[in-house]
């Protein structure tokens, strides 16, 4: 095969993983996206078959770069970053894309040199350096393989026995299937490579009918919880706060508070940052909020930012139904958005930025749950959303509460692709997802993952849904135990394949 040829495969895997996540082509919830995920490695583990690690390496770099930078473009958008934009885009896009290149370099070198069970051990690569990448820099699991599955009814099950890890091994293991009967054949017809790997197909099919028909039973149970309803109120939060806009914003969702409420609802969610000033300094449009509470006997969670002496506080802020309040602060804060990457080891750096009116967040130290008519109400903000363990390791929900903003990002797929990830939180976690976005998208997704009523991109509205408790899950048990397998498999490979 000549470098010609491998590079356009490395370029076409590269652009079949782009369009199996919301983009250009694909600006809504639509599921048909994620399946073209399960045959998107197989043109790379082609290109990469037969060459050295550091040409694998190159080979893998392409395709990262052909997915990620535009599947990264909504960045662009972020008009708060100003020139940074451009910088910060093409850096997270090689950052990312650099994962894909190391796939393709131990890929390579591993085929080369005839590691058993590829089948089985190029999944599992894949998995690890997906989560690495979750994990290293704060981490930024943005597109992960697996999270292209948020609409498939068949495989998002998995997400409840083995969390994130198991969805990224089964699409990547489909890709590396599909590679083998176009490029491979000879690899299916060994016994010692087939029977493995029919098996883990297998293992991971029953994992996920397991758990899919868990979910459905404890969906099938009468109905027990409270009516909530998320609200949207449409409106583009990045804009000066004059006591006009701030007048306009506490109308709206007041406005559309009092009609859920009218339709019976219980909770109300309002958005991240929808709360016009600071919910802790007792101001007039807090005790708006507060009366609104006591007279139609609801709780609400809203989005407000709070202030104090060392600095300001992204939280949701509970508000009961006799008008008292409890808070949680966000403990994942954006780097460079939310807060700066080593201010502490720059000395006088932080007494600079707020002379020159920069001002960052302080992060919270606990998750919190708020009880509402017999259920547990946790809340997670904007881009702690896609990180798995925030929910997993926190107190148990029975409503997963999602409170964003999304509006710097424009009717992009960026948007798109946060939203989808309620889907997935919701059946890792065994409960109900809801999201709440000041311009979209704003919805229910039930401990399925199915959605069950939506609000658009600059939508305005508020949906309405009963939920009802959750469930115990295998990975809301364990955690991530499947990505200790994959440790632990490929680290006894590596020791086998030396000792032979």
């Amino acid at each position: 095969m000549t470098l010609a040829s491998r590079r356009s495969l490395a370029l076409a895997s590269g652009l079949l993983l782009y369009f199996s996540f919301p983009n250009a082509l694909a600006l809504d919830l639509q599921p048909w996206t994620g399946w073209m995920a399960c045959v998107a490695l197989a043109p790379l583990l082609a290109a990469v078959d037969g060459v050295d690690a550091r040409a694998g390496f190159g080979l893998g770099l392409l395709a990262g770069l052909a997915f990620h930078l535009p599947g990264l473009h909504w960045l662009t958008q972020v008009q708060p970053m100003g020139w940074g934009a451009l910088p910060a885009w093409l850096g997270l896009g090689a950052w990312c894309a650099l994962f894909v290149g190391l796939f393709g370099a131990l890929a390579a070198r591993g085929l080369a040199a005839g590691w058993p069970l590829p089948l089985l051990w190029l999944p599992a690569a894949w998995a690890l350096l997906e989560w690495l990448r979750s994990q290293l820099l704060t981490g930024f699991p943005w597109n992960s393989l697996g999270s292209s599955q948020y609409g498939n009814a068949f495989l998002r099950p998995l997400a409840a026995l083995t969390g994130p890890a198991g969805l990224d091994y089964a699409v990547a293991l489909l890709g590396a299937v599909a590679w083998a009967l176009l490029w491979r054949p000879r690899l299916l017809t060994r016994l010692g490579a087939l029977l493995p790997t029919l098996a883990m197909l297998l293992a991971l099919a029953g994992g996920a009918a397991w758990q899919g028909g868990e979910a459905r039973r404890q969906l099938d149970a009468p109905a027990q919880g409270p009516l909530v309803a998320v609200v949207q109120g449409g409106i583009d939060l990045d804009q000066p706060w004059t006591g006009a806009f701030r007048a306009q914003v506490l109308g709206a969702y007041l406005a559309y508070s009092r009609q859920a409420a009218d339709a019976g609802a219980q909770v109300l969610l309002w958005p991240e940052s929808a709360f016009p000033g600071f919910f802790n300094e007792d101001a007039p449009e807090a005790r708006a909020v507060k009366a609104f509470a006591r007279q139609r006997r609801v709780c609400l969670l809203i989005g407000s930012t709070l202030s104090a002496p060392d600095g300001y506080r992204n939280a949701a802020v509970w508000v009961d139904a006799d008008g008292s309040t409890q808070a949680y602060v966000k403990r994942h804060l954006v780097p460079f958005g939310e807060y700066l990457p080593l201010e502490g080891w720059i000395p006088g750096l932080h007494a600079v930025l707020e002379r020159m009116g920069v001002a960052f967040f302080r992060s919270g130290a606990a998750p919190s749950r708020f009880e509402a008519a017999g259920l547990g109400f946790v809340p997670l903000i904007c881009f702690e959303g896609v990180f798995p363990e925030l929910a997993q390791r926190g107190p148990a929900p029975d409503v997963l509460a999602l409170l964003t903003v999304d509006t710097w990002y424009g009717i992009t797929a960026g948007p798109v692709w946060h939203a989808s990830q309620a889907a997935l939180r919701a059946v890792e976690n065994g409960c109900w997802s809801a999201r709440a976005a000041a311009t979209g998208i704003s919805l229910f997704a039930a401990p399925d993952g199915s959605l069950r009523g939506r609000l658009g991109l600059n939508g305005a509205g508020w949906v309405l849904q009963r939920v009802g408790p959750g469930r115990e899950t295998p990975y809301r048990r364990w955690g991530a135990w499947f990505i200790l397998m994959c440790v632990i498999f490929m680290f006894g490979l590596s020791i086998s394949y030396r000792k032979t």
